[in-house]
């Protein structure tokens, strides 16, 4: 199944994905919360650190690197996503919990991480082989929400969620016209409010991932005590693709009555992606099909494959052999 038609299917994924087994559930009542992944995968717990933002009472942090923090222990829940189960610095970093008596929920379709939990007994959730890590968003992100309400700490309607992508005719031609106002612009600045920073970041991998160009995000209001400054100047974004939350907060009121405005003025083409859904969850579905989709037209329109990822691949044969003189020596 070619990248396109993976991301098309993610209703459908989305619905598989509340259905398979937690095995070797472990009930717990953390004092944290702390997702470990990266790439593809880590934006799960992006994704997930959004949505609890207004609704859970623990803290939640996220790990990109084989580090772990002083403050993962004991009493820690841990989600270990990795979707390929062969990522380096997951994997460093998921033995670390363990030996800190943490618990540690593994979200995976194979691999290393795979046998490590299910040798350890470790709650996990077993995915779907045979799609790109980015492609698999919906199976890893709805097993994590379902993991969260299994253990009674975040209950959200994912089902009404799945309502923006049925309708995948619609979709593409929202991206398809996104993708023609990214073709002949150079880096583009992907904007967001603070509430959908996790989005902006998906877009921005989705640009590189798949189209192969360089991208930067600019989060509001942040973004407006620097970023805003970049384009008094000669070297600036030629275009900004802005994510609109389609409400009535003040951030987007922000993005519409001054962001858009401002850089309108200072001859920066704008394309607005206004997003859909009820909710917030529904929202971030719904802008990640789009980026996805529109990254890949932009890949097909300069003729280059979206699936190849030559330099990550590199990257990790690379690493592996790095880590394990690193790990002996450690």
């Amino acid at each position: 199944m070619k990248l396109r038609e993976q991301i098309e299917a993610w209703h459908d994924l989305a619905l598989k994905a509340l259905e398979l087994e937690i095995q070797d559930f472990k009930e717990v009542k953390p004092n944290l919360v702390a997702f470990i992944g990266l790439g593809g995968s880590g934006i799960v717990g992006d994704f997930v650190k959004a949505l609890c933002y207004d609704v859970l009472d623990l803290p939640v942090y996220i790990v990109k690197e084989a580090r772990l923090p002083k403050w993962v222990k004991e009493g820690s829940l841990v989600f270990a996503i990795s979707y390929s189960g062969d990522t380096i610095e997951t994997l460093i970093a998921v033995e670390d919990a363990v030996r800190r008596g943490s618990v540690v929920y593994v979200i995976t379709s194979n691999g290393e991480l795979l046998d490590y939990a299910e040798n350890r007994k470790l709650p996990r959730v077993k995915l779907d082989e045979g799609y790109a890590p980015r492609a698999a968003l919906p199976l890893m992100l709805y097993s994590c929400l379902n993991i969260l309400k299994a253990l009674g700490l975040v209950n959200l309607d994912v089902e009404r969620s799945l309502e923006v992508l049925k309708d995948v005719k619609d979709n593409k031609a929202v991206a398809e016209k996104l993708a023609q106002g990214l073709l002949h612009n150079s880096i583009p600045a992907i904007i967001a409010d603070a509430r959908f920073e996790a989005l902006a970041w998906r877009f921005k991998s989705d640009l590189n991932e798949n189209a192969k160009i360089s991208a930067k995000c600019e989060i509001v209001p942040e973004s407006m005590h620097n970023d805003i400054m970049g384009y008094e100047g000669n070297r600036k974004p030629t275009l900004a693709v802005v994510l609109n939350a389609n409400d009535q907060h003040l951030y987007t009121k922000i993005l519409e009555e001054f962001v858009e405005e401002h850089l309108r003025e200072l001859k920066v083409l704008v394309e607005e992606l206004r997003l859909k859904g009820r909710d917030m969850l529904a929202k971030l579905m719904y802008g990640s099909q789009i980026s996805s989709l529109a990254s890949i037209a932009l890949a097909e329109k300069q003729g280059i494959s979206p699936e190849a990822t030559v330099s990550i691949a590199k990257y990790k044969e690379r690493l592996r052999k790095l880590a394990s003189v690193w790990i002996r020596l450690s």
